[in-house]
């Protein structure tokens, strides 16, 4: 079962930072979450939510040039490239919904990085997003690149399943606190992996592999290995 931080490594050091995602490499985890976001001047960054109130600034990321935001600590996409070795798994959550303030349907990120994933060479990569339209632009523009169905705690399992399904994804993340062992025999007969988000108690990693869950997000991965190795 793959372990992956969560935002990096969201209990070692900030979410989505350099930092976070070295910590969870360096530990032994399989690989790492991240979210991803557009700056106004097209640079592809590494941020959970679109305001930047919680970096000490106003307004969205979509609306601040990637200089300020560095400012903030926001890092670029290409910074989690230079981090985490080819043959460990990247996991991109497409951000940008349509719920959000200031929304584009035109899909601007989830279209930036299929051409950034299109010129990156070979490596470990699932795209991630609760938004079906982001993910089927990267279905068609980056064909090559895995795709995961993420829903949340409002949705059924089989609506993640049938969505996978549908939409010609390779897999299934779903809340931990959803996931039921019948679940993951179901998705594996339909061929999709499921992953579980997020996960950091000792006794439920070990019960999610005693299921065949293929993977865990996990805020403390360094903590979640020591405890799967036990």
């Amino acid at each position: 079962m793959d372990v992956i931080g969560h935002r990096g490594a969201a209990s070692l050091a900030p979410e989505n930072s350099a930092a976070a995602i070295e910590a969870a490499i360096a530990c032994g985890a399989e690989g790492v979450e991240i979210d991803v976001r557009r700056s106004s001047d097209g640079i592809l960054v590494l941020s959970h939510d679109n305001d930047v109130v919680r970096f000490g600034g106003t307004g969205r990321v979509d609306e601040n040039r990637f200089a300020l935001l560095e400012s903030f600590g926001v890092i670029r996409l290409d910074r989690a490239f230079e981090s985490v070795p080819a043959e460990k798994l990247l996991v991109l959550e497409v951000k940008g919904h349509p719920w959000e303030a200031g929304y584009d349907p035109a899909e601007p990120v989830a279209n930036a990085l299929a051409e950034t994933l299109n010129a990156a060479g070979s490596r470990r990569v699932v795209v991630s997003s609760f938004n079906p339209l982001a993910l089927k632009v990267v279905r068609e523009r980056a064909p090559g690149v895995g795709t995961a169905v993420l829903t949340s705690v409002a949705f059924d399992l089989a609506s993640n399943l049938a969505a996978a399904v549908d939409g010609g994804h390779d897999e299934c993340h779903v809340p931990a606190d959803l996931l039921e062992e019948d679940f993951v025999a179901r998705a594996h007969a339909e061929g999709r992996r499921v992953v579980a988000w997020t996960v950091d108690d000792p006794d439920r990693l070990r019960t999610f592999a005693t299921w065949d869950v293929d993977g865990v997000i996990c805020d403390d991965p360094c903590a979640a290995v020591a405890a799967l190795r036990r």
